[in-house]
């Protein structure tokens, strides 16, 4: 019996000749779906597809070698079906040496193959992390080494704004970080001049008050939250009242923040705005814990404002302006020293015959694309790529940067009319941006390319396989109060949440229950969502972190002596094993050598 896909699952595994932008939401199987829709283009009666000639890219190495063996798994169950099928065997071999790779991996091979159109020596290497390292060092060295000799005003003013204490070392990260985000974009050195532009511009200057002005609305959202929460216990029974007044002013202040038609009204308005001893009234009637939740409440507000003046209103909008000016010649003088750095680290690499992970993009964009009418249009190599791939299919897409996006597209054959890019991911999983993705490049298509039938085409896959109706009902309980369009990029509202899409035996039928000791029945409800607080806690970092290992080392030995789990197998329920249990962290460092430690000492 084949898997029954849903609806919108068998969308993307049937359309064709559009482009596709699906919507893939954690745990929708976008995986599988992705798969399928491979196996069916190449098992296609009426006009089938060898698997070489689709070019499907991951993000790393690792989720490149999982889909290929996936798909080789499908090819030879589909050789079992059908034996002696001639196509078949031929997808079989042909699979090994079909390009299912990262982007790297398939620029590293565009330029392997194409190293005379950019005048490259053939034995090129590429550089180690540590070496690569060394040599930016190097570099930024004799470049400031040089500026310094040469003494120009420029460079000295810039130094004296920008440098601190008795080295460099934060001009050097500026370049550095400069450097690094240009190469994002397919023509760096236009951008950057594009940058120093800017600062010259009544136009840009405007632009930025007005994003200041948004910024501000966003923030003193927060605060106000918190007043009006503070104002609903004053009106408890027992909450402190004598609070009210003064809160009700807070809200007006606010207020009066927010109606503020533009930049400077504000500005006049967060410089007025005051924040009043709260009423020293003494009642007994009074909750004192409601008391000092308000007080807490409240200084929490305050803080938050504090800090939107700190960053906002620092100065009226007339020293905004003047500021940008004068920080456009530190600007400008930046961008030359980026300019050269690049310059001297490209040329310092050539010496070595090296090239790095940026070099790779950069050299097959080269290759790809030439330059005309002042744009970037797809190469006669292009070309020649786009008659070989009948389809590019890209996994992973929220984490794609411009210059990734441009030599794909440049060898689909978009440039002829063709509507062939098959994109899949999810933006809500967008974490990269420190390696330089750019998720606005998903969401301009999610947000252009229509839901109905057409040459660009959106689906979206909202429902999940993988959990259990309690975790999604509590990760989108969590989400669609903290996930906002303005500061991630997307509203988490009902077209971005998570919706139950597998099937769980009820609580009430689990037949593994003789499992369960005394201590898990007490909870009547076995899957509900638990928030485990720790209180005693020592301060210092390491103790900290020992703390929380030690209180999760209890509640997983709690799980050992009676939980249980649905097998992924066979969807029955049995008793919990240690490898059923994860524990995530926001980093490794420190915190896994405390876990492990303390999980070892309670026998776990």
């Amino acid at each position: 019996m084949g898997v029954k896909w849903t609806k919108q699952q068998q969308k993307v595994i049937d359309l064709r000749n559009r482009n596709i932008l699906v919507s893939a939401a954690a745990g929708s199987g976008k995986t599988a779906v992705l798969v399928e829709r491979i196996i069916q283009k190449i098992t296609d009666e009426q006009s089938p597809v060898d698997v070489d000639r689709l070019l499907i890219v991951t993000f790393t190495e690792a989720a490149a070698a999982e889909m290929k063996d996936r798909i080789r798994e499908a090819i030879e169950k589909k050789l079992e079906e059908n034996p002696g099928n001639v196509h078949l065997e031929r997808q079989a071999t042909l699979v090994h040496s079909a390009p299912i790779t990262t982007i790297h991996s398939f620029c590293l091979s565009v330029i392997r193959e194409h190293f005379h159109v950019i005048d490259l020596d053939p034995g090129f290497r590429i550089g180690e992390d540590g070496e690569l390292k060394l040599l930016k060092q190097d570099v930024l060295d004799e470049l400031l080494e040089e500026c310094y000799s040469k003494g120009e005003e420029e460079f000295l003013s810039f130094t004296e704004r920008f440098g601190t204490g008795k080295n460099d070392r934060k001009i050097e990260g500026i370049i550095l970080k400069l450097y690094e985000y240009s190469g994002s974009y397919p023509r760096p050195e236009q951008w950057l001049d594009r940058c120093a532009a800017v600062y010259t511009e009544e136009e840009a200057a405007e632009a930025m008050i007005r994003q200041a002005k948004e910024h501000v609305l966003i923030r003193i959202e927060e605060p106000e939250k918190l007043i009006r929460r503070g104002l609903k216990i004053c009106e408890e029974p027992d909450g402190p009242y004598m609070y009210a007044d003064m809160l009700e002013e807070d809200l007006r202040g606010i207020e009066k923040i927010r109606k503020c038609s533009d930049f400077a009204e504000m500005y006049d308005a967060a410089d007025r705005f005051v924040w009043k001893t709260l009423s020293r009234k003494k009642d007994d009637s009074v909750s004192a814990e409601k008391r000092e939740s308000v007080k807490a409440l409240r200084e929490q507000a305050k803080k938050a404002i504090a800090g939107v003046k700190e960053t906002y209103f620092y100065a009226p909008e007339s020293v905004w302006k003047e500021d940008m000016v004068s920080a456009g010649e530190s600007v400008k003088t930046l961008v030359s020293l980026v300019k050269l750095f690049a310059e001297k680290f490209a040329e310092k690499k050539r010496g070595r015959n090296m090239i790095d992970f940026n070099d790779m993009e950069r050299f097959a964009l080269d290759i790809l694309t030439e330059e005309k009418n002042g744009e970037l249009v797809p190469s006669a190599v292009a070309g020649e790529y786009a008659k070989q791939f009948e389809e590019i299919m890209i996994d992973e897409y929220q984490d794609s940067n411009f210059v990734q996006e441009t030599i794909l597209t440049s060898v689909s054959g978009q440039a002829e009319g063709k509507n062939n890019i098959f994109m899949v991911g999810d933006v809500k999983q967008s974490i990269y941006s420190f390696r330089l993705s750019r998720p606005e490049l998903f969401m301009q298509k999610y947000n252009t390319y229509s839901l109905e039938d057409s040459d660009r085409q959106r689906i979206d896959l909202h429902k999940n396989f993988r959990s259990r109706g309690e975790v999604l009902d509590s990760v989108n309980y969590i989400f669609r109060r903290i996930m906002k369009k303005e500061m991630g990029g997307i509203e988490y509202d009902d077209s971005a949440a998570l919706y139950l899409g597998a099937k769980f035996p009820k609580t009430e039928e689990i037949e593994a229950k003789r499992y369960i000791s005394s201590e898990c029945e007490r909870n009547t409800d076995l899957f509900k969502t638990e928030l485990l607080i720790l209180k005693d806690r020592d301060k210092e970092a390491e103790n900290v972190r020992r703390s929380e290992a030690r209180m999760i080392a209890r509640r997983i030995k709690s799980l050992m002596r009676g939980g249980v789990v649905s097998d992924k197998k066979t969807g029955e329920y049995r008793p919990v094993q240690y490898k059923d249990i994860v524990i995530l962290t926001r980093s490794v460092k420190g915190w896994a050598e405390d876990f492990s430690a303390v999980l070892a000492e309670e026998g776990i």
